[in-house]
């Protein structure tokens, strides 16, 4: 189901309620640019679109976003944003590997809500100052377990990429259009027994990312000597 695009609306409201031109600032552009994307996905965003969306000619968020990859840059570090929100919640009486298996959970919340990103930030890497400001502090959190920096931008890259690709398979459009609904794809399947036999229990994504997270956990932790216990 597709969502309709209100941030972006061109028109706010002063104190007394009457309809005023909203500022034109990079958040606000970004925000809208966002907005389309979760509507119109990759292909119907473009600098024209986005100025009519705002109610303006493109000409003049340019000094703000120059051009198309500097807003998917603004975009990426839109959804981090999201992310971030995160980093206040966690738990510090739990264990690394606990606070970092929250945080990639929130991470995929917020990928489901903005599933028209999911090949921007699976291609794009954005080095904004907020997304860099992102990164150190995820990584200066988790640091009080005494895990090196480099060790935990791995771990941190390796989830993080885990977690985008997944999202793809689950929610992501497929390329081409539309594939074979489920019934179709049984039919096609049935000629194949262990292949039947393997998903007769049925495709469940949230257990499914689950225990390949802590299945990739257990592994990083047996890599770096501290067995679970």
């Amino acid at each position: 189901m597709t969502r309709r695009a209100n941030s972006g609306s061109p028109l706010g409201t002063d104190a007394e309620g009457r309809p005023v031109r909203r500022a034109l600032t990079r958040d606000h552009i970004i925000r809208t640019a966002l907005a389309v994307l979760d509507r119109d996905g990759v292909d119907g965003l473009s600098m024209r679109k986005l100025g009519a969306e705002l109610g303006v000619n493109p000409m003049a968020f340019y000094h703000h976003l120059p051009n198309k990859a500097a807003l998917f840059d603004g975009v990426v570090e839109a959804v981090f944003g999201e992310v971030a929100v995160g980093l206040d919640t966690l738990n510090r009486e739990d264990t690394w590997r606990e606070q970092l298996a929250a945080l990639m959970r929130q991470f995929r919340t917020v990928l489901r809500q903005h599933p028209n990103v999911l090949l921007i930030l699976a291609t794009r890497p954005a080095y904004t100052p907020s997304l860099m400001a992102f990164g150190d502090r995820t990584i200066g959190l988790l640091s009080d377990a005494g895990i090196t920096a480099h060790d935990l931008l791995v771990m941190i890259s390796a989830l993080r990429s885990y977690t985008i690709g997944q999202l793809l398979v689950e929610v992501g459009q497929p390329v081409g259009g539309p594939t074979a609904d489920p019934d179709e794809a049984a039919a096609l399947i049935a000629p194949y027994p262990n292949l039947a036999t393997a998903i007769a229990g049925g495709y469940d994504p949230d257990g499914q990312y689950e225990i390949t997270l802590q299945a990739m956990l257990d592994g990083f932790e047996q890599r770096l000597g501290r067995p679970r216990s």
